[in-house]
């Protein structure tokens, strides 16, 4: 286990095997001397808790070298990330596709290896916010780590060349993750940093940059010595700062005239070569493409009832909205016809206009009965033993509909079509087993949504989306291959859907077969779905079935031209070549963010006290073959000394609580930011109403015809803030003088009606 009082690569490598296999850190050194005694080995000293963290803390100081590494060999790469809150903290997951070789062998020296797209994890870190400015700066920061602590490492003075930041932005091609608009917003920040980078690079190529100086690069100091002069206020100001602060100004003027530089030796490239430096495209998660056209089709069919004249799905309010309208028929108002509710109350017309109706409402309600997020409500293991006894199936859930989970709706509503009598008999049981048998409010809305004709309606179209689209989708997209290059498949994919509109017989005739059915021809995910919807239709229990299921595919076509729009002819993808698809490879989901992040929040349940640090290396050896690496690159005793201090000197450095701290110190500053922008706007509005009160309101015909445009947006502007009147309309919404003046004469009405000269109305108008 020790030589020379230090424990070996190989006693090391156990420790990470057995956390790794779940052994808590207090316990691996009893377990790995009861392995010795049980093989007739004597291990007289213990591993301590903190010699085992500290061995976790070694493997993510090599999982940073070795992307250290990796980055610097890669021709290009490409980037994803994604983000969640735990316990009110927002995490930034971060990975990085680059060129490298599936395994790290230490018998074949690095050359030979053989490099191709592997996906390593970067990281994940918290930040104080979401805002595409953090998300860059985190980025920023994640690549100058990985970058110093190679460089800092034995590995870098062997391989005798280092990592720049600066250089790997250049080769920085591309970036993956879902569709929000923050994200859409990091990319383009991503990309305008790139091209900064480029000119500094294409500036440093020019200058000779690391070389001996060259005249150019005399004269560029010489400048920016001169500017800095000037820039302080000149030789005599310059001449009282200190050598620091000169350095500061002097540093700031080089780096801008170098990038004024790269600017100009840019443009002056001809377009074939500047192609390849300003290759940059970004993909969005085919995860989240599916997920939104669900929810676009779900929005279509539930409008589709107005359309189509017949009753909706039944209403499912929750208690309070229940308790209201107890006595109404609510079943009788559609929600075409709310405006027609003369005779409801407020109150009652609230609790209507809030409450939901539908598949996807009942789903939802579903599954926060049969598979609650919260081990201490809903069903659960009954619901389990119920299903099992019934239909034979073992430890079977209902899918997550009450986590967010990717197609658990449409998975959900299929669950519910094919074992319907089931489910109503199971929550028959729920009530008759209570004391006092009686259904709660939700499990009486699930109830009732399952015999009410037009929410099995939605049902079906929910479940024959999923086997005509979805799974045929994600049969393709959930492989790992480069999915810049999955265009045409969403092509196929909205061909498929448009011919469905045409031509419903494709999903609901009587001799449908998933050769035209499914949008791949494949096998059906699921023939049970099909075999029920049609029996269920012929019975009549499926009503105008085949007009909400072409709403729901107008609405989720509506919405896949939305969310491919990257994939556009003539789009940046579209016009990229071969080699440059290559070069920008990036991963069709983004499920290997989410997946890490759902990771971490597991993780932290069960180690409330753990430390980011010590989950990103135990991530890191999983995913991206980090201890394959150490063994091939960081194996010499130089290596694992250099480990060793570097790990000490991480954990010495309260790398955790530092973090929680500028969390906190972060939150304080934004706290106080945004204080000091309210009492800044509370004192331009208490300025604006004194201004304001000093105009001289006018109220005859005369005065009122003879305001100009400016004028009238004064008046108006009194009504508005010092009458805190609503319904008088924004200048934009009224932008000649003739509706400006009306807008007025209704604001006087509303507000002092007898100040106004009702006889001159005419006349002003």
């Amino acid at each position: 286990m020790k030589q020379k009082g230090v424990y070996t690569s190989q006693a090391r490598a156990l420790t990470r095997l057995l956390v790794g296999a779940g052994c808590a850190q207090s316990k691996v050194g009893s377990l790995v001397q009861l392995l010795g005694r049980s093989l007739g080995v004597s291990i007289p000293e213990r591993m301590s808790r903190r010699t085992v963290r500290r061995v976790f803390y070694e493997a993510e100081i090599a999982r940073r070298i070795q992307l250290g590494f990796e980055l610097k060999r890669t021709s290009s790469f490409t980037i994803s990330g994604d983000a969640t809150t735990d316990r009110h903290v927002n995490y930034e997951a971060r990975f990085a596709l680059v060129r490298a070789p599936d395994h790290y062998d230490p018998s074949l020296p690095s050359t030979s290896s053989v490099l191709s797209p592997q996906n390593r994890f970067v990281g994940i870190e918290s930040s104080v916010d979401h805002t595409s400015e953090t998300q860059l700066a985190g980025w920023q920061a994640a690549l100058q780590v990985a970058a110093q602590t190679f460089n800092d490492s034995p590995l870098a003075k062997r391989d005798g060349d280092l990592v720049d930041v600066v250089d790997l932005a250049v080769k920085l091609k591309g970036v993956g993750g879902d569709h929000a608009a923050d994200q859409l917003k990091t990319a383009r920040m991503l990309e305008a940093w790139k091209k900064d980078m480029t000119c500094i690079v294409l500036a440093r190529d020019h200058l000779g940059y690391g070389r001996a100086p060259t005249p150019d690069m005399l004269r560029l100091i010489e400048d920016a010595t001169t500017a800095s002069v000037s820039a302080v206020g000149g030789p005599t100001s310059w001449a009282i700062m200190s050598v620091e602060e000169r350095s500061t100004v002097y540093v700031d003027q080089l780096n801008l005239a170098i990038s004024q530089l790269g600017k100009e030796l840019y443009e002056a490239l001809p377009d074939e070569e500047k192609r390849p430096l300003d290759l940059f495209l970004r993909l969005g998660c085919a995860m989240h493409k599916d997920l939104n056209s669900v929810k676009g089709g779900a929005a279509a069919m539930a409008e589709a009832w107005a359309e189509i004249s017949a009753p909706p799905p039944i209403l499912l309010a929750n208690k309070d909205n229940a308790s209201t309208l107890q006595d109404i028929d609510v079943e009788t108002l559609s929600a075409a016809s709310l405006l027609l509710t003369d005779t409801l109350s407020p109150a009652e017309l609230r609790a209507l206009e809030s409450s939901t109706r539908g598949a996807v409402k009942l789903v939802s309600l579903a599954g926060a009965i049969f598979n609650n997020k919260d081990d201490k409500k809903g069903q659960h293991d009954t619901y389990v033993y119920y299903f099992e006894h019934f239909l034979k199936r073992r430890c079977a859930r209902f899918p997550d509909t009450s986590n967010t989970r990717y197609q658990s709706y449409c998975e959900a509503a299929a669950e519910l079509l094919i074992n319907l009598p089931y489910y109503t008999r199971f929550l028959e049981l729920v009530r008759d087993h209570k004391e006092k048998p009686s259904f709660t409010n939700i499990e009486q809305n699930v109830y009732n949504g399952l015999q009410d004709p037009s929410t099995l309606t939605e049902l079906a179209v929910l479940a024959l989306y999923a086997q005509a689209v979805t799974h045929p989708y994600m049969r393709v997209a959930r492989i790992r291959q480069n999915g810049l290059k999955l265009g045409s498949l969403h092509g196929e994919l909205k061909t498929h859907i448009t011919n469905v509109i045409k031509n419903p017989d494709l999903l609901l005739g009587p001799e449908v077969t998933y050769k035209t059915g499914a949008m791949d021809g494949l096998e059906w995910h699921c023939s049970e779905v099909l075999a029920t919807v049609q029996a269920m239709a012929s019975e009549g229990r499926l009503p105008h079935l085949r007009a909400v299921l072409v709403s729901f595919l107008m609405g989720a076509l509506k919405t896949w031209e939305k969310f491919t729009i990257e994939f556009a002819p003539g789009g940046a993808i579209d016009q990229a070549s071969e080699a440059e698809l290559e070069a920008a490879y990036m991963l069709p989901t983004n499920d290997h963010n989410e997946g890490a992040l759902g990771a971490l929040r597991v993780w932290k349940r069960l180690h409330p006290n753990g430390t980011l640090t010590y989950f990103n290396a135990q991530k890191g050896l999983e995913l991206n073959g980090t201890a394959e690496f150490m063994d091939a690159h960081l194996s010499s005793e130089e290596d694992q000394a250099h480990l060793r201090a570097a790990a000490r000197a991480l954990d010495a450095s309260g790398d955790e609580a530092e973090r929680r701290r500028n969390l906190v110190l972060k939150a304080l500053a934004l706290a106080a930011d945004r204080a000091r922008e309210r009492e800044e706007k509370r004192r331009k509005q208490e300025e604006e109403h004194m201004r304001l009160r000093t105009v001289r309101q006018v109220f005859t015909a005369v005065e009122l015809k003879a305001l100009k445009k400016a004028q009238l947006d004064e008046q108006l502007d009194v009504y508005r803030r010092l009458y805190s009147d609503e319904k008088v309309p924004l200048k934009s919404k009224v932008p000649n003088k003739p509706q400006k003046l009306g807008a007025l004469v209704e604001a006087i009405q509303r507000n002092e009606p007898d100040k106004l000269d009702s006889s001159s109305l005419n006349l002003i108008l």
